[in-house]
């Protein structure tokens, strides 16, 4: 058996998608790892697209110039305003005998099945998508730190609690996507039949540090809640100061006045 090279590359858009309306649309087939959430569809003669609804596709073997028709015509079938590809992976599978193994970037595998394929276009998605929610992470502690700088300047926030309150809600929300969308913590069921898979899909995951960017990310959003309701407290002790102070000449005026009127 000759070796065989095969090219991927995936995308991760802004928002996620409709799968079943797509696949209607593309006349894609359903996927071995999740039906309701992954399609796949051929293209030439051994090229694959593989989408996710979570907002990622893996091109399988498909030529550049295709791929920019693809994501342009998919764009089109999402019907999601401002809908664009915001980042892009490559990885490189290389069919041959002898025992997997996973390199920077590569993936060295005795035999290919469209099981197999989908697994490994699956982890590279969400690797992808990682990349993308560590840039929205990263733009919200740009806004916390903002934040941080300015207390620690001036030792109080020319803020109201409802701008930071909606941070707070985003952040949340960022956390709860993160979760549902990567699914880090669940391997899919067909791996369990497929015990070389298995180890490849650990040895796939460890190569993009799968694990540990997900902690990361995590650790991070728990940091910005938490700096958050600090602001947030800030905010009200420097509300409350200020109606106490109110209260305090309101107080004075009612005492003072008695005295003006004789």
């Amino acid at each position: 058996m000759t070796s065989n090279t095969h090219t991927l590359r995936s995308y991760v858009f802004s928002h996620g998608l409709n799968i079943t309306a797509v696949a209607e649309a593309v006349s894609g087939s359903q996927s071995s790892i999740d039906p309701r959430a992954t399609m796949r569809t051929k293209h030439g003669e051994d090229g694959y697209i593989f989408l996710f609804n979570y907002g990622a596709i893996v091109f399988w073997n498909v030529p550049e110039e295709a791929q920019a028709l693809e994501l342009k015509r998919l764009i089109s079938l999402a019907a999601i305003p401002n809908l664009e590809a915001r980042f892009s992976d490559t990885f490189m599978v290389v069919e041959q005998p002898g025992l997997p193994l996973v390199e920077f970037n590569k993936l060295l595998i005795d035999q290919l099945s469209i099981d197999r394929m989908e697994v490994i276009a699956s982890t590279l998605a969400q690797s992808t998508s990682m990349e993308y929610y560590e840039s929205l992470v990263e733009e919200s502690w740009q806004q916390v730190d903002a934040l941080l700088n300015q207390l620690k300047k001036s030792g109080t926030l020319n803020v109201l609690p409802s701008p930071v309150n909606k941070q707070i809600a985003e952040s949340l929300s960022l956390r709860s996507t993160v979760v549902r969308v990567l699914h880090l913590l669940d391997k899919p069921d067909l791996i369990w039949e497929d015990k070389g898979m298995d180890e490849i899909y650990g040895d796939l995951r460890a190569m993009f540090d799968l694990p540990e960017r997900f902690q990361a990310l995590e650790y991070k959003l728990q940091l910005i809640q938490q700096t958050l309701s600090v602001v947030v407290e800030t905010i009200r002790d420097r509300r409350g100061y200020w109606l106490e102070l109110a209260i305090v000449f309101l107080i004075l005026f009612e005492i003072v006045m008695p005295f003006f009127r004789h």
